[in-house]
């Protein structure tokens, strides 16, 4: 499941870095609410694909797959499906 977390991580960053024109075809157009759950949940993911573990119940839920991989899916079908790509 890490190693899993830590490759949804990185096509989400390399997707942002690399064809940013798949998010928005210019500044305006940015689903900002939408852009900050995706990269939260890529942040999530990594935390999780790299093994980071706390004392704290809370933390240990928050940082897990179940978290991050809702965040990361339904964030990358709504930009996805509103972006450039598929209009």
């Amino acid at each position: 499941m890490r190693i899993l977390s830590f490759l949804i991580a990185l096509a989400v960053a390399a997707s942002v870095i690399l064809y940013p024109r798949a998010i928005a075809s210019d500044m305006t157009d940015v689903p900002h609410g939408w852009l900050v759950l995706l990269l939260i949940g890529m942040s999530l993911c990594f935390v999780h694909g790299v093994g980071f573990k706390t004392n704290s119940r809370i933390l240990n839920i928050i940082f897990s797959p179940l978290v991050a991989w809702p965040c990361v899916a339904a964030a990358g079908y709504i930009i996805l499906s509103q972006g450039p790509l598929f209009r």
